[in-house]
């Protein structure tokens, strides 16, 4: 008699890999090719579904993947070789921990029977990524890979979002399995708690100079709207986390400044004066409370009402009058639906902190005698394009100037290195044009990064891809030049830099590139680097001079005098 029940269906773990990845709805990975996944490089062969991007390194490749899931908000999947493969994108293991970027690392590893014996590239990642990763998976089984996957995606996308690193042995790779696909685990989700809702109306009842930080919860467009309601129907001021500048119309009278790294003392002073600070989807680290002086520890001046997705961020560093954990954007809506009826009483302390900021922004652009005033480019750049674009910025000064002068409106999507890693630039803006083409996608990089992972613009030419790279050029690694010279006035040491002619090297890729070296000629350029339809290069020669936006070298070297 027939049972009807189908023979289990033999194939290799490597097949079952890529068939996790389709389950997860994986429709692009990132990869520089190693021999210790060649199974899995095989599988890929026949597919159609996933896009393979090969990168020319492995930083590169984490770069993209990070910019990818910063982009989609969902698991972005990075493939690299054991050993040289592995160190290299750690990188972007540690940038995405930063970020709370929800990132999948696949690493292959050497045969089981290898294993503990010094053999080959091996390496113990679980010693390697354990202080970076949310988790380190290491899978000798076949028969535990897809769990295993679905574990690590889950993991990777549960608040605090992160990197999970999995590591693949190289035999277990092709040996065979026939254990069905395991399911698809999604992550908790927390709603929203009415009695909450009343506790931060009473506090705000009693507050007449509150302030709002808010961060990347606030990243994705569609979150947007619930601060801007929110800050809105209560009158309250809001400040931007760093590199997160995007979330709030920058023209609005409650827009109260970006917190970057060590903002002008005038701007410490005149946020300090709040009464109540509601932190918004932000882990209150040191850089956007300032050295932890926005709020002070250990005794803040104002109570400190923190709401984020994750009980981990709640109280970490500062003590708070109330912890919240929920989702950011969905508080603000239902804060919204109580607004008061008088908010008048803010008015003094809204336009104390508009009248500031309007001062604050304005910018005289200069004309040192070795290089350009950077803000030319950012200017004539923003005058030619609408909101509806993708900034992508390197670290490093000359973000100052996009930071100051970019008449951010709330729509526009910013893909940034929070935790500060330089190369970013560029397989970020190679990542967002491979998912969004009816965006510009421009990109701000300095000499020192683009040297850095400048060799994956090889890709935008290949795919040509309508990235535009503007390169700051200014022949220095200028943050450091800066510190340096605050801390070690005129003992310049280490941060110069000799590069090579950055419109050469582009048109030796391939793509269109041309040199602007006088504010003249800025705005004919900049149209024509925009009215190109593939890969485009704009080097700036800068001035070393300005070494930002806010100072000069000659003012920091003026203060040490005084």
């Amino acid at each position: 008699m027939s049972t009807n029940i189908p023979a289990p269906v033999t194939k290799r773990a490597a097949d079952i890999l890529v068939e996790s990845l389709y389950q997860h709805g994986l429709d692009r990975l990132f990869l520089v090719p190693g021999e210790s996944y060649l199974a899995v490089l095989d599988s890929l062969y026949d597919q159609t579904v996933i896009d393979v991007v090969t990168c020319r390194h492995e930083g590169g490749a984490g770069f993209m993947a990070v910019a990818d899931a910063k982009l989609t908000k969902k698991p972005a999947v990075v493939f690299v070789s054991r050993g040289p493969g592995a160190t290299n994108v750690s990188i972007a293991a540690h940038l995405a921990e930063q970020d709370g970027v929800p990132l999948v690392i696949f690493v292959g590893q050497v045969a089981e029977h290898e294993r503990g014996r010094g053999s080959f590239q091996e390496v113990d990642y679980n010693a390697m990524f354990g202080q970076i990763a949310k988790s380190v998976f290491e899978v000798s089984n076949p028969d535990k890979l897809s769990e295993t996957i679905s574990r690590a995606f889950c993991d990777a996308q549960t608040p605090t979002k992160g990197p999970v690193v999995i590591s693949v042995m190289e035999d277990m790779l092709c040996a065979d399995c026939d254990i069905p696909n395991f399911p698809v685990l999604k992550p908790a989700i927390c709603g929203v708690d009415e009695n909450h809702v009343e506790q931060v109306r009473e506090a705000l009842a009693q507050s007449q100079r509150p302030l709002i930080i808010a961060g990347g919860a606030f990243d994705a467009l569609q979150a947007r709207p619930a601060l801007k309601a929110f800050a809105e129907a209560y009158r309250i001021p809001v400040a931007t986390t760093f590199k997160h500048q995007q979330i709030f119309d920058n023209r609005s009278d409650l827009f109260a400044g970006h917190l970057g790294f060590k903002i002008p003392p005038a701007q410490l002073d005149c946020l300090q004066k709040h009464d109540l600070m509601i932190a918004l989807g932000t882990r209150l680290g040191d850089t956007p409370t300032q050295n932890y002086q926005l709020p002070s520890l250990p005794n803040p001046s104002a109570p400190i009402i923190h709401i984020a997705d994750t009980p981990e961020a709640i109280g970490r560093v500062f003590p708070t009058y109330l912890g919240i954990v929920t989702n950011p954007a969905d508080f603000c809506l239902a804060l919204a639906k109580h607004a008061p009826k008088n908010v008048e009483v803010r008015s003094s302390w809204v336009n104390e902190i508009h009248n500031f900021m309007q001062g604050f922004r304005s910018y005289t652009p200069k004309n040192p005698a070795d290089g350009m005033d950077f803000s030319y480019v950012v200017q004539a750049l923003s005058n030619g394009l609408g909101d509806d674009v993708i900034l992508t910025m390197d670290s490093g000064n000359f973000s100052s100037w996009v930071h100051l002068l970019w008449p951010f409106t709330g729509r526009e999507q910013v893909l940034a290195a929070i935790g500060g890693a330089m190369g970013l630039g560029l397989p970020a803006a190679i990542s967002a044009a491979l998912r969004v083409s009816d965006k510009a996608v421009i990109a701000f990089v300095g000499d020192g990064g683009i040297m850095m992972t400048g060799n994956e613009l090889s890709i935008a030419v290949a795919r040509q891809l309508p990235v535009k790279l503007v390169i700051a050029n200014n022949r220095s690694f200028g943050t450091i030049r800066l510190h340096q010279e605050k801390a070690y006035p005129e003992r310049v040491s280490a941060t110069d830099l000799s590069n090579p002619d950055f419109t050469l090297w582009a048109q030796s890729f391939g793509a269109w590139a041309e040199t602007l070296d006088n504010p003249e000629n800025a705005k004919d350029i900049v149209a024509r680097f925009l009215a190109q339809k593939g890969p485009a290069v704009l080097n700036v020669l800068t001035s070393t001079e300005l070494v930002s936006a806010f100072v000069s070298v000659e003012q920091i070297r003026k203060m040490h005098i005084s």
